[in-house]
C-alpha cells in the first residue's frame, strides 16, 4: 500500500514541475544566468574532454548561447582550459551523465532535475509518514507543490532539486535509525548520503559533525549507536576525501574545501555586506582588479583571490565583532524572510513547520530534522543570505513536518468529535 501511494506521489510531483517548465518555455532554454553557466561549462568539459575546469572560449560550448539573445556578457568571457576548485563537483558530474546519454540535450537535464525534485517531494512524504502515518504523505506532497522556490529551481541548472533530495534522504534514514536503531546498511547509507552532500554543496560539510547527535540505538547491542556514527562519518570523509586531495594539488595549497566560501566572504562579512543588510550582490572589486593586473594564471589568481579576500573579510570580523554577529542574525533574516524578489518564497513554512515541530515533538525523528534545519540555519549565518534560496533544500522537511501535525491535529479532532458523540450518546439512554 506505502509503495503505491509513493509511487503516486512521485508521478504527480513531476507531472507537476514538467509542466511548470514546459508552461514557462523553460524545458529547451539553456541554462540561466550566472550558476546555470557555470555548471555547464564544468559537465561539457567533463563530458567531452574528462576535466574538471572551465575554457570560456570552447566553441562548441558557446555554441547554444550565440543562437539566443541574451548571453552577451556571457560570451565575452574567454579563456583556455584551466582546472577550477570554485565548484563542487557532484551536480555537474550527474549532468555530464545526462549530457552523455542525450548528446548535451538541455530539456533532457530539465526533465531529470524535475524528477529528482519529485524524488525529495516524495521521500519528504515518507519521512512524514514515519511520524505521522501514511495519510501525512499525501498532506506533504500537497504542502510541497505549494511551494514556489521548489517549483523554480525543479527546472533550473542549479544544485537545489540535488541538495533536496539527499537532505530528505538523510532525514528519513536518520529517523528511521531513531526508531528501529541502527543497522550496518543504513550505518553505511547515511554515510554515502552525507559524503555526496558535502560534494553537492560545500556549505553541508558542516553536517558532518551533526552525525554524531544523530539519534538511535546500536540494534546488535541496544546501546547508543556510537559506532554506527562512527562508521557513517567515516564513509562520508571516504567518499568527499579525494575532492579535498585534488583540490589542494590543483591549487598547490593547503585549501580543501575549495576557493567558493574563501573567495565570496566579503560578501557576507564586511562593509558591503552592511550595505546590503546580508544579501549576497556581485563583488567585482576586493582585490580582484589588483590581482587580474599581476597576469597570473587563472588557478594562481583563484587562489591568491581566495587568500586575499578571507583575509580581508577574518580581519574585519576581528575588527567589528558587534557588526559580524549582526550580519549572522540578518544572513537568517534575509534568508527566511527575503526582500523585494519578484517570487514568492513560502516563508511562511518555516513558522508552521516549528510549531509543528513544538506540537509533534514526542513523536520519534521530530528532534533529529529539527536539528538538521538548525544546522542549516547555522551555515547561512556563517556565510550570506541568497534571499531564500539556502532554505530550498529543507523546505521538503519543513513540508514533512507541516503534514504531519495537519494529519496529527485532525485525527485528534476526529476522535475529540468521536468521544462528544458517545458522551451525549450515553446521556441520551440514561
Amino acid at each position: 500500500m506505502r509503495g503505491v501511494v509513493y509511487v503516486a506521489i512521485f508521478l504527480a510531483s513531476f507531472s507537476s514541475y514538467r509542466s511548470s517548465a514546459v508552461k514557462g518555455g523553460f524545458l529547451r532554454a539553456p541554462p540561466e544566468a550566472g550558476d546555470g553557466h557555470d555548471f555547464d561549462a564544468l559537465a561539457f568539459n567533463i563530458w567531452r574532454h574528462r576535466q574538471f575546469g572551465f575554457e570560456w572560449s570552447e566553441p562548441e560550448w558557446r555554441r547554444p548561447y550565440e543562437r539566443v539573445a541574451g548571453y552577451e556578457s556571457l560570451l565575452e568571457r574567454q579563456s583556455d582550459y584551466y582546472p577550477t576548485t570554485y565548484r563542487p563537483p557532484a551536480a555537474p558530474t550527474l549532468m555530464a551523465v545526462v549530457y552523455a546519454v542525450t548528446d548535451r540535450s538541455f530539456a533532457a537535464w530539465r526533465v531529470v532535475h524535475c524528477a529528482i525534485m519529485a524524488a525529495a517531494v516524495t521521500v519528504a512524504a515518507a519521512v512524514s509518514a514515519e511520524i505521522a502515518g501514511i495519510a501525512a504523505a499525501p498532506v506533504t506532497m500537497a504542502i510541497a507543490l505549494t511551494l514556489p522556490l521548489l517549483r523554480l529551481f525543479a527546472h533550473e541548472f542549479r544544485t537545489e532539486g540535488l541538495a533536496a533530495l539527499l537532505v530528505t534522504l538523510l532525514a528519513w534514514t536518520w529517523v528511521r535509525n531513531g526508531k528501529t536503531g541502527w543497522t550496518g546498511i543504513r550505518c553505511v547509507a547515511s554515510g554515502l548520503v552525507l559524503g555526496a552532500l558535502a560534494m553537492t554543496r560545500s556549505i553541508f560539510l558542516l553536517w558532518i559533525p551533526l552525525t554524531m547527535f544523530a539519534p538511535g540505538a546500536d540494534r546488535s547491542s541496544g546501546k547508543g549507536a556510537w559506532r554506527g556514527r562512527a562508521i557513517s562519518v567515516a564513509v562520508a570523509l571516504l567518499v568527499i576525501g579525494p575532492w579535498w586531495v585534488r583540490n589542494c594539488v590543483v591549487l598547490e595549497a593547503f585549501m580543501p574545501f575549495g576557493t567558493q566560501a574563501a573567495i565570496n566572504l566579503p560578501a557576507g562579512f564586511g562593509p558591503r555586506a552592511l550595505r546590503f543588510k546580508g544579501q549576497w550582490m556581485s563583488n567585482p572589486g576586493d582585490g580582484a582588479p589588483e590581482i587580474a593586473a599581476l597576469k597570473l594564471d587563472p588557478v594562481a589568481s583563484e587562489v591568491r583571490l581566495a587568500q586575499y579576500r578571507s583575509a580581508l573579510a577574518l580581519r574585519w570580523i576581528r575588527e567589528h565583532p558587534l557588526d559580524a554577529l549582526r550580519l549572522m542574525g540578518l544572513h537568517m533574516w534575509q534568508e527566511v524572510m527575503p526582500r523585494r524578489l519578484p517570487y514568492p518564497t513560502g516563508a511562511w513554512l518555516l513558522p508552521v513547520a516549528a510549531l509543528a515541530a513544538v506540537y509533534l515533538r514526542r513523536s520519534a525523528g521530530v528532534g533529529v530534522i529539527v536539528l538538521m534545519v538548525a544546522a542549516n540555519m547555522l551555515g547561512i549565518a556563517l556565510t550570506w543570505s541568497a534571499r531564500g534560496q539556502f532554505m530550498a533544500p529543507v523546505q521538503p522537511m519543513l513540508a514533512a513536518l507541516a503534514g504531519a501535525m495537519a494529519v496529527a491535529v485532525a485525527r485528534r479532532m476526529i476522535g475529540f468529535a468521536g468521544r462528544l458523540r458517545r458522551s451525549a450518546g450515553g446521556r441520551e439512554a440514561a
